[in-house]
């Protein structure tokens, strides 16, 4: 139900005519993006777009009536030529005859003309590739200055050090190379690690090399001589441990020489190694963690395959809630020996109180399977027996298969947790893997929505919250914005701005806005005893616009209640306004003539977001949230003070909604803008009961 947090995308629209480049747009609105773009109509236009710091994310390019001059070949080679990472997508009447010229050219879709849900579909998937190669750029710059500042400080050791990778040399320090006797500045990268170790060792260490990398085993050691001056034998002791170079998998070997009275044979060393409970064969956290960090190295090496396995001990606060420590310990120490012995070829750690994960040889489902069924028959097969009660034993496993595509191991862990919990609530004693859910953009999801809306209206399960709308610039009335909630069946609420625009302009929503005009009304005449000057801004769907007879009932409604008109801002979103350009202007000045004031929300999304407005007699202009989420970059907001400076020069009061921190916060003291609201100030309430006199 709600409605995913999504970024800003960046839009180049190449089309003739700006009306079909607007609907475009709001096609991404409806969806819930919020959107900035360009609309190329010249190849003077798309050298003005290229030519700023502006990254773009797509390119659309419409066949059907291209502006003159330009050709689907001359953008493409345009872009190419400055160097840009723009993915590209045409809409065609008729895709399946011009598809195969066109991927030649470079586009990366084609797919048919208002095929809205496909370019929906194309696009994320564009956008999350295009993340991908940015997010790439970004850790290859970063992996490059990486290596280079553990180059100078391996270069700075004291210790010998060398990484070897498949039996050949991927890089020495000085200190290794002036223990062999070669120069500090030599490089050793390329040749084989067997030429430097002396003759009679040689098999042994390449078997011992050979076993580590193919075990995966954290840390080991190693007793042999190496060659100096490819003559003379120096007895050494190299501690051997996993890790990556260059981002591959090698091994690093720390080497000391060794007294020469010491053994000269080799002999592989017991190193203090991370060793399992002995009564229940698990592991601390810890060290689970550095195996599993070595685990993940070897699978995105194709070295090894793994997966991990959680396991919830299902009755163990159940246990605890009845018996506390007393009966739950014994039993919690008991199902961990069972767990341990089950896992004994595995790696195994106690994760929480009630979870125990495990590290598990398997590369896939099927395998992972076959040992949780086995893990399950050998765990819960006996009850615990604790004096006279006998305990039945309760487990539900969750598995997440590791690959090179899953690094990030804080998420795997997290995943196979949720698989685990998933298992629970199915019942337990079963085995669950987690599966990436898909998010199906279905073109029924308005019904849906609407059946929802229409079960709120006839159950009253709607309510409205208020948030305050604080001036910058002082103002004798409070300003309070109206914000709409809809109460699920399980008792959640969700914010109409995550569901409205898919809904708002139908006619069912002339329903939703006169509930809300009506609820809101009685609140603001409550209030108003207090003798306080209330202004609302009240936020209304694209079909009021349309309607003829919404303002008049409006204007009545709240007469009725004894509500001045100039005490309410009607609010008409950016896209609404768009979607009926040609109605706008008449509706802004029926709004007017009665007496309220008038606003625009979601503000600067559109392709000329002044324009849009122009033909408007607006008195309060909100931007879109995205915005102020813009604060925060490195640009820090450049876009939103340009656009507070022009919409000041047109005597428009703005208000940046969503402000959520002090450091948001902080740039609007000083950007001209007139109003601010957001959580940091005031999460929205039930009542206007907000101080304005007060600090924030």
């Amino acid at each position: 139900m709600e409605q995913e947090n999504r970024e800003t995308i960046r839009l180049l629209i190449v089309d003739a005519s700006s009306e079909e480049a607007e609907a475009l747009l709001n096609v991404y609105r409806d969806a819930g993006y919020p959107t900035r773009a360009h609309h190329v109509t010249s190849m003077e236009s798309l050298e003005d777009a290229l030519s700023g710091h502006q990254k773009w994310d797509l390119i659309i390019i419409s066949t059907a009536e291209l502006p003159e001059g330009l050709t689907v070949s001359l953008v493409l080679d345009r872009i190419d030529q400055q160097g840009r990472d723009i993915p590209s997508i045409v809409l065609a009447e008729h895709p399946e005859e011009e598809q195969l010229e066109l991927f030649k050219l470079g586009v990366r879709s084609v797919i048919t003309l208002d095929s809205d849900e496909l370019l929906l579909l194309t696009s994320d998937r564009e956008i999350e590739d295009l993340n991908t190669r940015r997010h790439y750029r970004r850790m290859s710059v970063a992996l490059n200055e990486s290596e280079k500042q553990r180059r100078n400080l391996l270069d700075d050791q004291v210790d010998a050090i060398i990484y070897i990778s498949e039996g050949q040399v991927k890089y020495s320090n000085p200190a290794f190379n002036e223990l062999v006797g070669l120069d500090a500045a030599a490089s050793l990268a390329g040749q084989s690690f067997s030429d430097l170790v002396a003759e009679k060792d040689r098999k042994d260490v390449g078997d011992f090399l050979i076993s580590i990398e193919d075990s995966g085993q954290a840390l080991a050691a190693i007793q042999c001589s190496l060659l100096v001056d490819q003559e003379d034998e120096l007895p050494v002791r190299a501690m051997v441990s996993p890790t990556s170079f260059d981002g591959r998998y090698t091994l690093s070997l720390l080497v000391r020489p060794q007294e020469l009275e010491d053994t000269p044979e080799i002999e592989q060393e017991e190193v203090e190694v991370a060793r399992p409970d002995s009564e229940t064969h698990l592991y601390d956290k810890e060290a689970f963690k550095e195996q599993l960090d070595v685990a993940m190295q070897r699978v995105v090496a194709g070295k090894d395959k793994f997966a991990l396995l959680c396991i919830t001990l299902d009755s163990l606060r159940a246990l605890h809630a009845k018996g506390g420590k007393r009966i739950s310990q014994p039993y919690h120490k008991e199902v961990s020996s069972r767990l341990g012995l089950e896992l004994v070829e595995h790696k195994a750690a106690n994760w929480s109180g009630d979870c125990v994960m495990a590290l598990v040889k398997a590369g896939d489902e099927k395998t992972v399977r076959i040992l949780a069924d086995q893990v399950m028959k050998g765990v819960t097969e006996e009850f615990v027996t604790l004096g006279n009660n006998e305990i039945p034993v309760k487990l539900s496993l969750g598995s997440v298969v590791l690959t090179d595509a899953s690094s990030d191991l804080k998420t795997q862990l997290v995943r196979a947790r949720h698989a685990a919990t998933q298992a629970q609530k199915e019942g337990g004693r079963k085995l669950c893997f987690y599966h990436k859910r898909k998010i199906n953009a279905v073109s029924s999801v308005e019904k849906h929505l609407a059946g929802m809306i229409s079960q709120a209206l006839k159950n009253d399960n709607f309510k409205l919250k208020y948030q305050p709308v604080i001036s910058l610039k002082g103002s004798s009335e409070k300003h309070f914005e109206v914000q709409l909630r809809m109460v699920d069946v399980r008792g959640r609420e969700h914010d109409s701005v995550t569901f409205r625009n898919k809904l708002d302009k139908n006619a069912l929503w002339s329903k939703v806005d006169r509930w809300q005009v009506i609820e809101a009304g009685k609140e603001l005449l409550n209030t108003a005893r207090s003798k306080d000057k209330i202004r609302l801004f009240l936020h209304l769907g694209g079909n009021a616009i349309l309607e003829k007879e919404f303002l008049p009932w409006m204007g009545v409604a709240l007469k009725a209640a004894g509500i001045p008109n100039s005490s309410v801002v009607v609010e008409i979103s950016e896209q609404n306004i768009v979607r009926f350009n040609k109605q706008a202007p008449d509706f802004f000045g029926a709004v007017k003539a009665q007496g309220f004031c008038t606003g625009v929300s979601e503000f600067g999304c559109s392709l000329n977001p002044m324009e849009t407005i122009a033909p408007l007699a607006l008195d309060y202009v909100k931007v879109d949230p995205s915005f102020t989420k813009d604060l925060t970059t490195e640009r820090q907001g450049e876009e939103l003070k340009k656009m507070i400076l022009a919409l000041s020069e047109e005597g428009q009061k703005v208000i940046v909604p969503q402000v959520q921190s002090a450091v948001e916060m902080a740039p609007l003291w000083h950007s001209g803008v007139d109003f601010i609201q957001g959580d940091f100030l005031q999460e929205p309430a039930e009542h206007m009961d907000f101080d304005f006199e007060g600090e924030f």
